[in-house]
């Protein structure tokens, strides 16, 4: 048998080698050099996606960050770099979707830098900022736009959302539950990027001498303030004019705003009204309530426009408390209020007046279309009966169980939607002056509503189809007795259960 095996090749033994001499070495480089072409092969793919793929699929609920076409339309135009930094707290209920937008944002265009400050973990890099751009020691989740050529455009966290709360128990001081419904995040970021893209301001009016709000009133309840931050937020220029005397109308203001006023204007002050308008002039009427039984003397202007002052009041029992105030659902299909409609936002109106279309044969021949922006629900009212320092409903004049209007436009003069200089003629009159002051401006959708209304009127209309995307928040209510279980299943029972489950193990396996 010995001998049998020694004649079979390879050795002594009979058997080959495991190995030939260099198979190993040769193995090894084989193996390095597959790992290294894979490495490259990563980094460079992950190098081709970096700088030349714009796409990444959303998944997210609702799309949150998907980009609106408009916004896709305004990009490309940004031919500057421009830094956004986000001086956030990364803890904020808000940071992931400002986050998550503005990524977006730089996927679309490689022009826009996004840098992330944590003004909690960061606090010299955050100090600097504010420093930098004159922010206050305490300033925190703001964006803020620069591309070193305009001005900057800070934005802050409350600009960001829309809140949904009962207005009248917060008034009341009965509830101080406020729930962020809506985040608006593009619309304001594609507002600041088109301000920096822009190269003249917008000259917009507050016109005073009728006990109009004053834009620079702090006070809650009267005050204008708020809103005309909000009118200088897009890139506009404020002053304040009059129409008495000798003066006129500047010839390069674009909007005109008339918040309330219930003093008589003169025949020679509703004459420059009109020659503005008539000229392509863009107004924007807030009605007094406290003038709803009297004739200013523009109220005869607006019926060439084709819209009617009624001097009633609108209510709508069945949404409020009172039957003298609004909170509507009930909006229009017009530019101003479809980013409303997709967002399913609500209008608080205090103490609004019924102002609407004039009847097709009380309309002027080249009267323009009129639209309704809100109405009261199906079941709204009118009340007329001012007697015994009482507003009351009367029979036979008031209507009830209807859709009332309490705020309309119109637009007339070339082509609708475009304008070339002062073409075109806009107008929009709101039942209620007090829907955008200090105090109501923030609640429900009226300050997206003030947004949308001054950006139609300035023909900003790449602002006009980007809606808020909706929040969805949960809320878990335990009792008492419920959240002490819950404790105890936390600190107890979770721990206790893996440790039972150790001791079983240990137990079968020393049996």
């Amino acid at each position: 048998m010995s001998e049998e095996l020694s004649s079979l090749p390879g050795g002594d033994d009979g058997f080959a080698p495991s190995f030939e001499p260099g198979r190993r070495l040769r193995f090894g480089a084989s193996v390095l050099v597959g790992v290294f072409s894979a490495l490259v092969l990563t980094v460079l793919v992950n190098y081709l996606a970096a700088r030349h793929l714009r796409w990444r699929p959303d998944l997210t609920a609702g799309e949150r960050f998907r980009l609106s076409p408009l916004t896709r339309q305004l990009l490309p135009l940004i031919t500057n770099q421009t830094d956004i930094t986000v001086l956030f707290d990364r803890e904020s209920g808000l940071f992931s979707h400002v986050d998550g937008l503005l990524k977006q944002y730089a996927l679309e265009q490689p022009r826009l830098r996004v840098m992330v400050v944590d003004s909690v973990s960061q606090r010299e890099a955050a100090f600097q900022l504010r420093m930098r751009y004159k922010l206050g020691a305490e300033a925190s989740d703001v964006v803020i736009f620069d591309d070193r050529i305009h001005p900057p455009v800070v934005i802050s966290e409350g600009e960001l959302s829309v809140y949904d709360a009962d207005i009248q128990k917060l008034m009341a001081g009965e509830s101080k539950d406020i729930r962020r419904a809506g985040f608006k995040g593009e619309l304001r970021f594609t507002s600041a990027l088109n301000a920096l893209l822009e190269v003249a301001p917008s000259r917009v009016g507050f016109l005073t001498g009728h006990n109009e709000r004053e834009a620079g009133n702090t006070a809650v309840r009267l005050g204008y303030k708020e809103l005309a931050e909000l009118v200088s937020t897009k890139n506009a220029t404020l002053t304040t004019l009059r129409l008495d005397g000798t003066n006129d109308v500047p010839a390069d203001l674009q909007l005109l705003i008339i918040a309330g006023g219930t003093a008589r204007y003169t025949d020679a002050e509703v004459v420059r009204l009109e020659r503005y308008l008539n000229a392509g002039g863009r107004l924007l009427w807030l009605l007094d309530p406290d003038a709803v039984v009297l004739t200013l003397g523009p109220e005869a202007s607006l019926q060439a426009w084709g819209i009617g002052l009624l001097p009633r009041y609108a209510g709508d029992p069945s949404t409020t408390r009172s039957s003298l105030d609004v909170l509507s659902s009930s909006l229009g299909s017009h530019p101003i209020t479809a980013p409303l409609r997709r967002g399913q936002s609500r209008l608080y109106f205090p103490f609004p007046r019924v102002v609407g279309r004039l009847p097709a044969d009380q309309l002027p021949a080249d009267a323009p279309k009129v639209e309704v922006l809100v109405s009261t629900s199906t079941n709204g009212l009118t009340k007329s009966d001012f007697s015994g320092g009482n507003i009351a409903f009367r029979p036979g004049v008031d209507v009830k169980g209807q859709e009332i209007p309490v705020a309309v436009a119109a637009e007339k003069g070339g082509v609708a939607g475009v304008t070339a200089g002062r073409g075109n003629g806009r107008v929009v009159v709101i039942g209620d002056v007090n829907m955008f002051g200090n105090e109501v401006l923030r609640s429900y959708g009226n300050f997206q509503f003030a947004e949308m209304t001054i950006a139609w009127l300035l023909d900003r209309s790449q602002l006009l189809a980007i809606g808020p995307k909706p929040i969805t928040e949960y809320r878990l209510e335990l009792t008492p007795r419920q959240t002490q279980m819950l404790r105890w299943l936390l600190l107890g029972g979770l721990p206790g259960g893996v440790l039972g489950l150790g001791v079983l193990v240990w137990s079968r396996r020393r049996s």
